[in-house]
This record gives structure tokens, sequence and C-alpha cells, in this order.
């Protein structure tokens, strides 16, 4: 798979990107993009980003499980705050933010892994070059 083949195909499917010499930067929605790393010849690099103001860090740009971490050591932090003035609502908090920072991690990285596997798939059926 070469970076012109993967320009080609995702303006054909209508994708947003930019081109920095061996990198392209997918949009994918909800604030999320998708690094596609050709700068070394045997292998493709493949990140997932959050872009700012997205669903689990804010205004924060980072990758996703970063984001997810981030997410969970707040979540602790605050709820065992809110704990020592009550303790259901503290456990509330914790049980909210943790399903808010599963789901969006999860919708996020699923929505990648269909990315990858729709470039995977299209790169070995319509080239010579499997990755």
């Amino acid at each position: 798979m070469t970076i012109e083949s993967t320009e080609i195909f995702l303006k054909k499917f209508g994708y947003n990107f930019t081109r920095n010499t061996n990198e392209l930067m997918v949009a994918m929605p909800f604030s999320q993009s998708i690094s596609l790393d050709f700068s070394h010849d045997e292998t493709l690099n493949i990140t997932n980003r959050l872009n700012t103001w997205n669903y689990l860090t804010g205004f924060i740009k980072m990758e996703l499980k970063h984001a997810f971490i981030l997410n969970l050591i707040l979540g602790v932090v605050f709820s065992i705050g809110l704990s020592f003035y009550d303790l259901k609502i503290g456990l509330a908090v914790f049980i909210v933010s943790a399903l808010w920072s599963i789901l969006w991690a999860l919708n996020y990285k699923a929505r990648s892994e269909r990315f990858k596997q729709f470039l995977l798939k299209w790169s070995q059926q319509y080239s010579n070059v499997t990755v």
C-alpha cells in the first residue's frame, strides 16, 4: 500500500484528509482523526487521536487510550472527593463517569477499527502489496 493509492481510495469514498510528507491525517466524525504514517517502507503505522472538543477530553487533544485513562483517573478522584460529602453521590458520579468513558471510548475504538479493516481489505483487494 502506497500513500498515493491510499489518497485515491480516500478521495473515492469522500473522506476528508490532509497530507504531510509521509503521513495522512483522516478526519472522522465526533472530533476524531486517524493518522496513517507511511514513513517506514514495510509497515503502516495507524494511530487514533481525539481532536479538541470531543466527548471524552473536552478541549484537550490526545490519543484515545490516554483519554480513557485520563477520564478514569479524573472520575475516581472526583468521586472520592464527593464521597467525603455523601457516599451515595460519590458512588453515583463514579458509575456515571465510568459508563460515559467506556461507552465513548468503545464508540471511538469501534469507528477506528472499522476504518482500519475497510482500508486493509481495500488494499488487499485492489493492490498487489499486502499490509
